[in-house]
């Protein structure tokens, strides 16, 4: 398939924190040549392992971010190795790195010294930034998700509950949107103008952009957002939507109004379950009390729980999903798998694993746009697996040259 990164070359110096913007370039069509030292990047030894056998050719987790992309293990202290990777930057259009402030300037990998490749886009992705007070500060991905604010808006309704960051690498994943969206536009000016640039992209400032609305009610209301179980943050203290079903599942019962045709339905299924208690009232014929009870009061809502606890989950979501109630059904990770609808879509890539002999079924990408043509090209590289054809095709090294490299510890 092509894809819209067709024809470019990435350098990617590895890190967990940049490595979710390699991965959308490579499966964009990129070539993305990875750096990492000789025992492996960060992103190897963090788990799960296949079998739970801690391995750098093992991590599930490095596996999904670095599909596609390929592997030269070589350690960037030496004296020799800054020379090979500044001729490696010489024929790439994009340098990727995610290296604490002022630390590559040593390597001579810092943009200044690598200005005689007058096209790369060199892209820095930091904690804070290249400059400022907090720019030598250090962060996990928790912590940038509690001082951006998305965490103040995520977690329970329980006020007595902590916040939640969530498990996903979010505060990184917004920085590598930045990231992408930074080289996007890079490139669309280096068309007209033939030179590349310096992009600074910081998480903290990438995190401090994405609050959704609570930046914007303090701001012109004076208010705070409130955590609220599976649904927005709000100004409110709203009642739980996430409610439980027959089988030990639960639905988000998004608020929404009620019109006749769906209010009739409604009514005809609570009553086939027996749960419509005092919903015949003709007042909640009025469409605006219905509306309205339901927003401040009890009485539909309580019906509401009951009709789903007396439904099993995929029988709750189909029957509303199929009378115009936007209710969802939370799955396991693992369900996913066997929906139909992303089966349909055909959203699962079959990737061939040889090193445990069987494939796994990797998601397809963000979104399905054939013009774009962003999936997974192939399965993350072993430990240095492209070391010698980089250093052979690339850059021109003897095997004689390879093997004293490899001798010294240079590279693996």
């Amino acid at each position: 398939m092509a894809g819209v990164y067709d024809g470019l070359t990435v350098v990617e110096l590895a890190d967990r924190r940049n490595q979710w913007a390699g991965k959308m370039l490579s499966d964009g069509g990129a070539r993305v040549i990875q750096i990492e030292p000789v025992a492996g990047s960060p992103g190897r030894w963090c788990g799960p392992f296949v079998d739970d056998e801690p391995d750098p050719d093992r991590c599930i987790d490095y596996w999904w971010y670095n599909t596609g992309k390929e592997s030269l293990a070589i350690d960037i202290s030496r004296p020799v190795s800054g020379p090979l990777i500044r001729d490696l930057l010489s024929q790439a259009d994009v340098f990727l790195d995610s290296a604490l402030p002022g630390t590559l300037t040593e390597f001579g990998l810092d943009y200044p010294s690598l200005k005689s490749n007058k096209a790369l886009i060199h892209v820095s992705l930091t904690d804070f930034g290249q400059d400022g007070p907090w720019r030598d500060y250090a962060m996990n991905d928790h912590a940038h998700l509690a001082l951006g604010g998305q965490m103040s808006s995520s977690g329970y309704s329980d006020p007595k509950e902590t916040p939640i960051g969530g498990q996903g690498r979010h505060a990184w994943h917004m920085g590598c949107a930045f990231v992408l969206h930074g080289i996007t536009v890079a490139l669309f000016d280096r068309e007209s103008s033939g030179a590349g640039q310096y992009v600074d992209v910081s998480i903290h400032d990438a995190c401090a952009l994405g609050t959704e609305a609570a930046v914007p009610q303090w701001m012109y209301y004076g208010s705070t957002m409130y955590r609220h179980t599976g649904m927005h943050a709000n100004p409110k203290r709203l009642p739980p939507l996430q409610l439980p079903t027959a089988d030990g599942k639960y639905i988000i019962a998004v608020m929404q109004n009620f019109g006749t045709r769906v209010w009739n339905y409604l009514l005809a299924w609570m009553d086939e379950k027996g749960v419509s208690g005092e919903l015949h009232d003709p007042i909640f014929q009025d469409e605006a009390y219905r509306m309205s009870e339901y927003r401040t009061g009890s009485v539909i809502r309580d019906a509401v729980a009951r009709l789903i606890a007396a439904s099993d989950g995929e029988e709750c979501f189909h029957r509303a999903q199929e009378n115009g109630i936007s209710w969802g059904l939370v799955h396991a990770a693992e369900e996913n798998y066997d929906v139909a609808h992303y089966q349909q879509r055909d959203y699962w890539r079959e990737i061939e694993h040889p090193e445990i002999g069987r494939a796994i079924p990797y998601p397809r990408g963000p979104f399905d746009c054939d013009a774009l043509g962003i999936e997974p090209r192939g399965r993350a590289p072993q430990l240095g697996e492209n070391t010698d054809s980089i250093l052979t095709q690339d850059l021109g090294l003897s095997a004689e040259s390879i093997s004293a490299l490899r001798d010294s510890g240079a590279v693996r």
